[in-house]
């Protein structure tokens, strides 16, 4: 991950701007090797130890600011400053290690265009089809592809790679190489520009055909993309069942902003307005003894928590 005290990065351009996080770690002064009144020259021996345990203090700091900004699935972290800072009282002295910076999302800045420019064909378009058209020949599963396989998957821009992606989200593992490649993998969404995303998305939820993974990973890219759509939602609440418990899914995300528009929607399905769009389906079935109640099974039981 890149961390950078400037505002821009050469070559890429910034898709979105997360809030800014910081890091701190703090660490006693007894722990500074011959530090204190035992040293002689501060520009001695001595004085190396000090600068190899501030030197530690700041990579510690510099790889939690990290590890936070892969939690929003940044790509870099732009503005970075470091603060160190000494607090003393009560017979005691610490140091204190401060990393602020702003997470933020990249892309290249020159895209792949596929598209023909008169009558010649961009030749980087054909080496990128060519390249994954056997990507997705020899795909067996995220174990079996290397990193550079799957930041190309992610950058490409390529709608071939749409099927792949939704074979992967039924995908399982619990190791952290697994996870970090799979997390790759999905910010498909993220360089798609927002309509075809919003459209392939969306589109996946009133197909049907879903499994309980897919669903849930395509809400947290809905999500995090802030792919939230109203218009697609009220589309969602006219299908089937299983189309609309994924409107409900989605109406239980957070935008990063409201409009006039969304909130007069979000009006009209208060009350009973969305309770309406739920017609309860009980069949009776009478016997001599008793009476039995019972509601047809989902097709999916989708979680809302």
């Amino acid at each position: 991950m890149i961390v950078t005290s400037t505002n821009t990065i050469e070559g890429r351009e910034v898709l979105r701007y997360f809030d800014p996080i910081s890091a701190t770690a703090v660490i006693g002064a007894n722990a500074l090797s011959e530090i204190g009144a035992s040293f002689v020259d501060f520009f001695g021996g001595r004085s190396r130890n000090y600068e190899n345990k501030l030197q530690e203090l700041y990579k510690s700091v510099v790889e939690s600011l990290k590890q936070n900004a892969r939690s929003y699935r940044a790509d870099a972290v732009v503005g970075f400053s470091v603060n160190i800072d000494e607090i003393s009282g009560k017979g005691t002295q610490m140091f204190m290690i401060t990393a602020i910076g702003t997470p933020v999302l990249l892309n290249e800045i020159k895209h792949i265009q596929a598209e023909a420019v008169g009558e010649d064909i961009d030749g980087s378009v054909i080496k990128n089809k060519v390249k994954a058209s056997l990507i997705i020949e020899r795909y067996t599963g995220i174990y079996t592809m290397d990193n550079a396989t799957a930041e190309f998957i992610a950058t490409s821009r390529l709608t071939e790679f749409v099927p792949l992606l939704f074979k992967a989200m039924n995908e399982a593992g619990e190791d952290q190489e697994f996870k970090d490649r799979q997390a790759t993998l999905f910010r498909y969404f993220d360089f798609l520009d927002k309509d075809q995303a919003i459209a392939i998305l969306y589109g996946q939820l009133l197909s049907g055909d879903l499994t309980r993974a897919q669903f849930k990973i395509i809400s947290k890219a809905i999500s995090s993309s802030n792919l939230i759509d109203y218009d697609q939602v009220a589309k969602l609440l006219a299908g089937s069942l299983l189309a609309k418990k994924a409107a409900l899914k989605v109406l239980t995300l957070d935008k990063d902003w409201y409009s006039a528009q969304d909130i007069a929607y979000l009006q009209t399905l208060k009350g009973e307005g969305l309770v309406q769009l739920f017609p309860e389906v009980v069949t009776v079935k009478e016997s001599k003894d008793s009476i039995t109640f019972s509601t047809p099974k989902n097709e999916l039981d989708l979680e809302l928590q």
